[in-house]
């Protein structure tokens, strides 16, 4: 009699796929909530644009795999739902997979902008120290020992910027790309999964 009563109490009808498709659905819809603002006002042509967008992506991406597994999870009994999500999942993994492609582009853009920046400023800082050799009206006021100095000074410098700005595009572009493959990856083994289930 209390077994009974007990499987037909409201608490027995509540399902956990059903919690799982309701997180599912709230972090995937959160996820592409946040990408839509981040993407705003879109800069497709602008490298630097791109980088900050994808990692902004990479870096949210978790979300989205959690929202994914969630989803599957909870359609594991829903045929065509399942077909459907594996799917999506697979396709999201390739585009993840291919989007290292456009960062590690956009990286070596960047490294070469910055380092074009760097010689740029260096050349005119080099203008100004040789123009100082020839003006009689600062050779009283600058020694020749003074401006080998400025001059060892700009190069030493130009040394240390190209090497910060070669480790930090490095740096961005490896954690950029690291999130993306482990996440796309991840996708892509969420969908094969909820392919193979589809089919036993």
């Amino acid at each position: 009699m209390a077994t009974t009563s007990l499987s037909n109490s409201p608490a027995s009808s509540y399902s956990g796929k059903a919690l799982c498709r309701i997180v599912g659905i709230a972090c995937v819809a959160g996820f592409i909530v946040d990408m839509l603002i981040l993407a705003l006002p879109p800069a497709l042509g602008s490298a630097e644009w791109r980088v900050g967008f994808l990692q902004q992506v990479g870096d949210r991406s978790i979300v989205l795999l959690f929202g994914s597994a969630l989803l599957l999870y909870g359609s594991l009994e829903t045929r065509q739902l399942r077909k459907q999500l594996a799917m999506v999942s697979l396709v999201l993994g390739v585009v993840f997979l291919l989007s290292c492609v456009v960062v590690v582009r956009d990286s070596f853009t960047l490294h070469g902008i910055a380092v074009k920046n760097i010689n740029t400023q260096a050349s005119q800082l080099q203008s100004q120290i040789d123009k100082a050799k020839v003006d009689p009206t600062a050779a009283g006021k600058i020694t020749p020992e003074q401006l080998q100095q400025a001059s060892k000074s700009v190069d030493d410098k130009v040394v240390s910027l190209k090497q910060g700005a070669q480790t930090g595009v490095f740096k961005t572009g490896s954690s950029v790309v690291g999130n993306l493959v482990v996440v796309g990856l991840a996708l892509i083994s969420l969908g094969r999964y909820g392919m193979r289930s589809r089919k036993s």
